[in-house]
């Protein structure tokens, strides 16, 4: 460990028993933060929500528990605030998007008249299309694919475009400002040098969601669209990997298809969908 964490680390024990953390509390707090350390390389400063990620997919596959997981998280978050007041660092990496909450059940997926409202809003066709952080060299127009980089679970996986999404995208290309968006498909529209953030994607969702008198929002889309692909025949292990999950649920193996056969599953069971109008 080099010098500026192992510093920050010893004040932060310092920190804790100044404010009379039990013995137990404190041994298991500055564990959790050399383990944590003990598989990150990257500066203090420089530890983002990335390395978090990993940190949690690792224990997580290791066969930890999710309140174990949840206990070490609550370490690191507790550190980071304590370096922010410091100054050592500009953020706290670690989200309340981090932490597991058990019990929490599934976003409800929207009925075919409410899908059908809020893209009646929609008329752009950047916003009709979006993926965060699309590169023009990630499009195959020839299988109609997308190499998406960094994904769910901070993985790369190939997904495939049905036609609709695929003229989308097209148009949404004619407008597109060029060199100025720097590689990148979707660009930010008032400052076309940025690429666009998934806030601002979010920000998007909320503002056609309430045109639409609906709730909605980008998570209940994929909820949506994961449900209409179940209901319509497409196997549970197809779904779970055009969705980019790691497991079926965390007591099953993982068990991969053949990239063929999603591309198969997917436009097979995406035609329905089109033909009964339900996107």
């Amino acid at each position: 460990m080099d010098d500026i964490r192992q510093t920050a680390l010893d004040r932060f024990r310092a920190y804790l028993e100044r404010r009379q953390f039990s013995g137990h509390s404190i041994a298991s707090y500055t564990g959790d933060l050399r383990l944590f350390f003990a598989e990150v390389a990257v500066p203090l400063a420089q530890v983002s929500f990335r390395e978090v990620d990993q940190f949690v997919e690792h224990h997580h596959h290791r066969g930890r528990s999710w309140a174990t997981i949840n206990r070490r998280l609550n370490a690191l978050k507790h550190f980071f605030d304590f370096c922010l007041d410091q100054q050592w660092v500009l953020g706290n990496p670690v989200k309340p998007s981090h932490f597991v909450r058990r019990g929490r059940p599934l976003p409800k997926a929207l009925s075919r008249e409410q899908v059908q409202r809020l893209f009646a809003q929609i008329e752009h066709p950047m916003d009709r299309a979006l993926l965060a952080q699309l590169k023009l060299e990630h499009i195959d127009w020839e299988q109609q694919a997308l190499q998406v980089v960094q994904g769910k679970g901070r993985k790369d996986r190939r997904v495939y475009l049905s036609p609709d999404a695929v003229a989308s995208v097209q148009q949404c290309l004619a407008q597109h400002p060029g060199a100025r968006a720097q590689g990148y498909v979707f660009w930010n529209r008032k400052r076309q040098g940025q690429l666009l953030s998934v806030k601002a994607i979010q920000k998007k969702m909320e503002r056609y969601a309430k045109a639409a008198g609906i709730a909605a929002s980008c998570h209940s889309l994929r909820h949506t669209f994961a449900s209409n692909l179940l209901e319509h025949g497409a196997e549970v292990v197809a779904i779970r990997d055009f969705l980019g999950h790691s497991q079926i649920s965390s007591s099953e193996r993982y068990a991969r298809i053949s990239s063929q056969k999603i591309k198969q599953e997917y436009m097979r069971t995406m035609q329905k969908i089109l033909q009964q109008g339900q996107v």
